[in-house]
């Protein structure tokens, strides 16, 4: 087996990611496919070191480095498409190396929806000016959502996006990409991107403190703000802010709404978008810190009225009405 090959494999069976795990006799090769890991190979050591090694190479990462963590990127092209590979790798106290593969596909522009009124209700409570932030786990459709909102406001006004890396190409829209090799990170990008005085401003991910405080300060400024934060529901996206460092007087004054968003997956084998919608009584609830429940009644309501009419499996249904 090689880089290529295994790579390929990855890519077939649209794995999210691939794990290289040091064991007592060899590499376990694990893969993340829609939420469940399996190991798919038992590698020798000097077949992994070789695998890595290119892997790292791709990604412009030092290969004689095996302690200290590293992260890097590279590009495949698969299928006329472009996939993106993020790489992190970290030594434990043996020097032995673990390697993480993150896979970002091309998104799909004709995403469904398993009640396509809540479309409807996003674009309905989507501001004029003010911050808006999808949360959800990677790969369920957070990009694809923000860009299909985007692209009808792009015909009256200037979209500019700040990624890493740039998973949409969309000529309506001026697209930068962060480049931490070269000192190009979201903080720096966003006071360069407000220079050319776009009217809306996506942000691929709020990571840190400095990504935070230059969205908000953008929001706060007049411009509608997009982006996606890491949080287990949209209730608890404030509480990640704050942890951040997000001073509270101006998460309230700037924050208009949060979207939290899954793919659920049907028993026709496709999957579709499933929203809770943190705006209006719930969003004043959330910022002055009453109680509410983790997730709305509509989350519910949707997922049951899926479940009966047979688009959803029972097991499906329990999952997500557990969450």
């Amino acid at each position: 087996m090689d880089v290529t090959e295994l790579l390929e494999q990855a890519i077939q069976a649209t794995a999210s990611d691939v794990y290289f795990i040091p064991d007592e006799a060899d590499y376990q090769v694990k893969f993340h496919i829609k939420g469940h890991g399996e190991t798919k190979h038992y590698i020798p050591y000097e077949v992994a070191h070789v695998i890595i090694s290119s892997i790292k190479y791709r990604a412009k990462m030092n290969i004689s480095e095996r302690r200290r963590p590293q992260l890097g990127q590279f590009p495949i092209v698969h299928s006329e498409e472009t996939v993106w590979v993020r790489v992190s790798s970290v030594g434990d106290f043996l020097s032995r190396e673990t390697v993480v593969l993150r896979f970002i596909y091309p998104q799909i522009s004709n995403q469904h929806w398993l009640a396509p009124e809540q479309y409807e209700q996003l674009e309905l409570h989507l501001p004029e000016s003010g911050l808006f932030l999808f949360s959800g786990p990677t790969g369920s459709g957070k990009t694809t959502t923000m860009y299909r909102l985007l692209t009808c406001l792009s015909l009256e006004k200037t979209v500019l996006t700040i990624e890493d890396p740039v998973e949409i190409q969309q000529s309506n829209f001026v697209q930068l990409q962060v480049n931490e090799t070269a000192g190009m990170y979201y903080d720096d990008l966003i006071k360069v991107a407000l220079r050319h005085r776009p009217e809306v401003l996506l942000i691929g991910e709020i990571r840190d403190k400095e990504t935070a405080e230059a969205a908000i300060k953008a929001a706060l400024s007049g411009h509608l703000v997009v982006s996606t934060i890491h949080a287990l529901s949209a209730r608890d996206v404030m509480t990640r802010l704050l942890d951040l460092g997000v001073q509270k007087e101006q998460l309230k004054a700037a924050l208009c709404g949060v979207a939290y968003q899954r793919l659920i997956p049907l028993v026709s084998g496709d999957q579709a978008a499933l929203i809770d919608l943190l705006v209006q009584e719930r969003l004043e609830c959330v910022l002055n810190e009453r109680q509410i429940s983790k997730f709305s009644e509509e989350w519910g309501s949707v997922l049951d009225a899926t479940y009966k009419q047979g688009k959803i499996s029972e097991k499906t249904w329990q999952i997500y009405r557990a969450l």
